[in-house]
């Protein structure tokens, strides 16, 4: 685990002087994560962006709330997606390349890369705001926009269906007949660097070789909510192109609890949450996790 080096002091002083009054534990959360060491502050990294972010909206300060939301959009929070995408959408001026990037954005978390709180479906809301990006703001494109409020409609955002119809988009046909953008490209799994080669003869001659390993975090999202003092509960999707096997554990902070562990293996775009998954703990206030291709040695687990 990295942890970053940057003091609150430095962190403070990228702030506007009216920041002064913002929550010094939201901030220091934001910029640095569990590694401010406040353990007794225990909301998490991208919700604490998405606070941040609402504090600068209220102070009438978008230009800083977008670069809070959109770090809150990135850390998976979805509140902080919706966020996002409604100031980008409402600003009259946009600097360079923001207008694709939140384009960009709002389609991952549309495709599933974002799971709301307590693993509810946030998609069909970040579906409709990526939609008006492309309806609202120049250049426009109501194809793009028709498809998103198109699918916003079948996962269930009853409001869009119309949009959908009024830009020429049939949300009621199958989802091949408005094809999607093509999904974000997904990490290409790397294998480790070969090892020493053996010796022919001694004992290393008898070594069976290292198992092949695919490391697959980077594409698996795992989410967790503190929801008491002593109690977590997490919802883990996969967003890779192929099968995966995870393995997670509860930790109390840095301290990983191995021997209350739980594994299952997740097919392209399932996801998991909650008590039934295994995926709840009390008594802790974090986890962790690790995975790799289904059909790797389960050795290649870290945990």
């Amino acid at each position: 685990m990295k942890l970053g080096a940057v003091s609150a002091a430095f962190a403070l002083a990228a702030l506007c002087a009216c920041a002064a009054t913002l929550p010094r534990a939201e901030v220091d959360r934001c910029k640095l994560g569990v590694a401010d060491g406040n353990d007794a502050y225990l909301v998490r990294q991208g919700a604490a962006c998405r606070m941040v972010a609402q504090r600068l909206i209220a102070d009438e300060q978008p230009g800083q709330a977008m670069a809070y939301a959109r770090k809150a959009c990135d850390l998976q929070d979805a509140r902080g997606c919706e966020e996002y995408l409604a100031l980008v959408r409402g600003q009259p001026a946009l600097p360079p390349d923001e207008l694709q990037r939140a384009r960009a954005t709002g389609e991952k978390a549309c495709d599933g890369m974002v799971v709301g709180v307590d693993g509810t479906d946030a998609r069909p809301v970040l579906c409709t705001r990526t939609a008006e990006l492309y309806q609202d703001v120049e250049p426009r494109s109501r194809s793009d926009a028709g498809r998103l409020f198109g699918r916003a409609c079948r996962l269930g955002d009853d409001r869009a269906c119309a949009k959908a119809r009024t830009l020429g988009a049939d949300p009621d046909e199958h989802a091949a007949a408005v094809p999607p953008r093509p999904a974000p490209p997904q990490p290409v799994p790397t294998l480790p660097p070969p090892g020493p080669r053996p010796s022919s003869t001694g004992a290393s001659a008898a070594l069976p070789p290292a198992p092949a390993c695919h490391e697959m975090r980077p594409c698996v999202a795992l989410d967790v909510q503190q929801r008491n003092t002593n109690e977590v509960v997490g919802s883990i999707v996969n967003h890779c192109q192929h099968a995966v096997a995870c393995t997670w554990c509860p930790s109390r902070g840095n301290q990983v609890d191995k021997g209350a562990c739980h594994s299952a293996t997740l097919a392209p775009n399932e996801s998991k949450a909650g008590r039934e998954a295994g995926l709840w703990y009390e008594g802790y206030n974090a986890m962790a996790y690790d995975c790799t291709d289904a059909a790797d040695n389960r050795a290649c687990l870290a945990l």
